[in-house]
């Protein structure tokens, strides 16, 4: 769309900073005697002791091998990594911590064991005891109350119907092998019995023939697993409540939940004649996955640029709702051209995985998540973007965990290299507000709505979308765009199912301009080309593209973006130093424009630890670095690591790993144009992967675009600081024939 104006804008593409970050080891911390909550020592001392021997007095604890487990919760202003009652619990071969829970942790021990730990809490010998028995504030023995999260089995397992009902199950983690059998065995004789049933074959691996699909159906195959690592994970299908009651006594479960069913809700934005199908090009546009209820629309079938083998069949499949996302994924623009969005064409693969809602057969939660993975395999290397336009029915149980669904499609799109993009989910009787799954995936780009102003840019947020946050402290969702558009068949419809589509496509023209390209990279060119400052739970940090704004591998009139990729050790602070400052930028010495860095990390996750689901975090700045040598911060924060740790969680999102600084500088002093990038990863709970300590972590991968603006858009600023960069940049799109008025 062009800007109205004579003057053409200069095309500008982002730069790659080559520039290697300067390592500075960080030393210091750890417990000592200033932990110790003194005023709370004695009285912890006595009550802890208390809870232990009334657990060990407990006959109604399942022990598996000896082993029970210990949930052991903190006071609110010990939630900080460093108060974990590491030393309390030693890491031995009879009590461990195994895993974060509600707001404490998992111990592992035995009720043998039990005398041992109450003789370390009264005596407190060592200062770290001590504060680790100050910062505890209960603890419990795990059982069935704590497995249902103090809910009644009736209103975990609602009503029954014919069919049975499908449950999103975890195993109980443990550590000691002897234990882990006890668990196997118990799990493997409720299958055995037909207690725990696992759907219908039908869905079962879809990609496999029959000899190999009864080789992976197989539930000992997972119960190996869990013998192996002491993790697992599964959907079954509990056919009565007697089964269900049967399943939760057993002492082999830490987590159960309901699946909820998946289903495809779904100014004139457009008018004039339905537009061609033909104008797509067909051997340049990109190609998007979208995993709905399939195509079968004639005019757009010749754009499906590999057929993928059905999870759902055509009678059952939401084919209406896979239309619809299809003609926004390929045409969003024409379509809809009263309003204001970039002239972008994609081609597609349809997955038609998604049924009507009502469809009597239906996968269950692991066929899906095993179908998707198939389906990763056999696109990978063709498309890079996945549209997912569909959401469960009402939000996940756990408030605080990570949902099944938003998990495994997390690591699905980290193992893949899957930008997924996901419609946050719409208002409905039961839920105005909660997003639902698979909207808490980590890995995507969760969309919400907005509606449309006279002029046909984006207005307020939408009222039939959903909002955030999410758990694990994310913020969701990062982006909106418009929610009410108008589709194939001239049909005009409202729902985060179709604002997803719009930036699904602009996700997929990025990923192909943009060499190197990575999700994270796309996904932090997306956010930082937005217009937010501040993140808002209704519409995130806005829409990636505006009426008169160039597309986001390219830098807008009078800026200039740096986008890169790195790898960071845990353990280290980085530094990007001698990034000048732009002199456009630069008046009377002091700062005027805007700034904008955008960061994410490639998290290290754990779908047990609940609100820890986040093991590694990151915490950027950038800084002034002055004559003196003494640096202030004009960008981000040092916060997270300072304030308590509750309000730096509910305030800061301090383990989210999106970080968006953006602010307009009007008057901030400076004595020089010398600017420093700083970055450093920190860790908790690495006890879960095998780690003693975050040096034995691998590096971690995060994504930086750095956005500098001139206060009166000087269009000099772009090659000023290229200039200056010299040899620490260069162009990091793909060379190739551009079409302005696409672009603007």
């Amino acid at each position: 769309m062009a800007d109205g104006g004579s003057r053409k804008k200069t095309l500008n593409p982002v730069l790659s900073l080559l520039m290697d970050p300067t390592p500075k080891a960080v030393t210091g911390g750890g417990k000592n005697a200033n932990g110790i909550a003194f005023s709370r020592l004695d009285s912890q001392q006595k009550l802890l002791s208390e809870n232990l021997k009334s657990i060990q007095e407990d006959s109604s604890l399942v022990e598996h091998s000896g082993k029970i487990h210990l949930l052991v919760k903190m006071f609110e202003d010990s939630l900080a990594p460093s108060w974990t009652p590491n030393d309390l619990f030693e890491t031995n071969t009879s009590t461990r911590i195994v895993s974060p829970a509600y707001n404490g942790f998992l111990v592992e021990t035995s009720k043998g064991k039990i005398p041992d730990i109450i003789k370390r809490i009264k005596s407190a010998n060592t200062d770290k005891i001590k504060v680790d028995v100050s910062r505890l504030k209960d603890i419990k023995g795990f059982d069935k109350n704590e497995l249902l999260r103090n809910k009644q089995e009736s209103e975990v397992y609602g009503e029954p119907t014919k069919a049975g009902k499908q449950f999103n199950v975890w195993a109980l983690p443990f550590h000691d092998p002897k234990a882990r059998v006890s668990v196997a065995e118990e799990l493997g004789k409720l299958a055995d019995k037909g207690i725990l049933t696992f759907g219908d074959p039908t869905f079962d691996n879809i990609f496999l023939d029959e000899e190999q699909k009864n080789k992976t159906r197989s539930f000992s195959r997972k119960l190996n697993q869990y013998l192996a690592s002491g993790h697992l994970s599964f959907t079954t299908v509990i056919n009565s409540k007697s089964d269900f009651k049967k399943i939760i006594s057993s002492g082999a479960i830490y987590r159960i939940e309901p699946v909820k069913p998946i289903t495809t809700k779904s100014l004139p934005p457009g008018d004039g004649k339905e537009p061609t199908p033909k104008m797509i090009d067909g051997k340049n546009a990109p190609a998007v996955v979208i995993v709905d209820g399939g195509c079968s629309a004639q005019s757009y079938i010749p754009f499906n640029v590999l057929s993928i083998q059905p999870l759902v069949d055509s009678r059952s499949a939401d084919l209406k709702h896979g239309n619809r996302v299809t003609s926004i994924i390929c045409q969003g623009s024409a379509w809809n051209n009263n309003l204001s969005l970039p002239k972008l064409e994609c081609k597609f693969i349809s997955v038609q995985a998604i049924n009507k809602v009502g469809a009597t057969s239906q996968p269950t939660t692991e066929q899906f998540i095993n179908y998707l993975r198939g389906v990763a395999e056999k696109t990978k290397g063709i498309s890079s973007v996945w549209n997912l336009s569909f959401n469960e029915i009402s939000p996940s149980d756990g408030n605080d965990e990570i949902s099944y669904l938003g998990h495994e499609i997390s690591a699905i799109a980290r193992e893949f290299s899957i930008l997924p993009v996901i419609s946050i989910g719409n208002v409905s009787e039961s839920n105005a507000s909660r997003l639902c799954p698979p909207a808490d995936c980590e890995a995507a780009l969760t969309i919400s709505g907005r509606q449309s102003n006279p002029k046909g840019d984006v207005g307020s947020a939408c009222s039939e979308s959903l909002r955030g946050p999410a758990p694990g402290g994310m913020k969701k969702p990062e982006l909106s765009w418009f929610s009410k558009l108008r589709m194939i068949g001239g049909d005009v419809a409202i729902g985060t199912s179709f604002s997803a589509p719009l930036v699904s496509s602009i996700a997929a023209h990025t990923f192909k301009n943009i060499k190197n390209s990575t999700p994270d990279l796309v996904k932090a060119l997306l956010i930082n080309k937005s217009e937010g400052m501040e993140h808002d739970l209704r519409i995130g940090w806005g829409t990636p593209w505006h009426k008169n704004n160039v597309m986001p591998w390219l830098c807008d009139d009078g800026s200039v973006t740096l986008a890169w990729s790195s790898k960071l050790k845990a353990g280290s602070s980085y530094y990007w130093n001698d990034i000048p400052l732009p002199p456009e930028m630069i008046v009377n010495g002091k700062i005027k424009g805007e700034v904008t860095l955008t960061a994410i990390l490639k998290p290290l996750v754990s779908e047990f630890a609940g609100d820890n689901y986040f093991a590694t975090r990151l915490q950027c700045a950038l800084q002034h670095v002055k004559t003196d040598g003494k640096t202030k911060n004009l960008l981000g924060t040092m916060k997270e690591s300072t304030e308590k740790e509750a309000n730096s969680r509910l305030e800061l999102a301090k383990w989210s790993p999106v970080r968006h600084h953006s602010k307009s500088f009007s008057g901030v002093a400076i004595d020089n144009d010398k600017i420093r990038l700083y970055a450093r990863i920190f860790t908790r709970d690495l006890y879960q992967f095998g780690y003693s300590t975050h040096h034995e972590l691998d590096e971690q991968d995060v994504a930086f675009v750095l956005t500098f603006k001139s206060d009166e858009k000087d269009p000099s600023i772009y090659n000023s600081m290229k200039q200056r960069l010299a040899n620490n940049v260069e162009v990091a799109t793909v060379e190739q024939d551009i079409d302005l008025d696409s672009l603007i």
